[in-house]
């Protein structure tokens, strides 16, 4: 089973790793309806924030064996525009390593516009049983 099955929730948002590297992670989704908050056309900011955590969580810790190995300790996210489009896109970096803990952000984008910035401290874990 592959790691982006494995995680059954990102499956279910329909998000696909695009590239990932020991520096970072870029992530999308197709946005179709069922993402919309109540205005129609704009999608839910939980489902933004999802994509900016999975973006940093991938880039913050390798899989092995397909299983994450580092959880979100903390996060945040500025919204600086509704995401209305096709196509919502997160885009993560390391901004500092640490033996148990790593510092990531992650820009959000929807059709290449920029629509929130997000910040996040990852704990590294040891798999299953940690």
């Amino acid at each position: 089973m592959t790691e982006e099955l494995r995680n059954r929730f990102n499956h279910y948002l329909g998000i696909e790793v695009l590239h990932r590297d020991d520096q970072g992670c870029r992530v999308a989704l197709k946005i179709r309806p069922e993402l919309f908050n109540s205005i129609e056309g704009v999608v839910h900011g939980g489902v933004t924030a999802t994509l900016a955590d999975v973006a940093m969580g991938h880039g913050a810790a390798p899989y092995v064996d397909g299983v994450q190995q580092c959880v979100t300790v903390e996060s945040k996210i500025q919204y600086l525009s509704p995401a209305r489009g096709e196509r919502l896109e997160a885009e993560s970096r390391v901004l500092k390593s640490g033996r148990s803990l790593i510092i990531m952000e992650a820009r959000v984008t929807c059709d290449g516009k920029l629509v929130a910035f997000a910040t996040g401290t990852y704990a590294r874990v040891g798999g299953p049983s940690s």
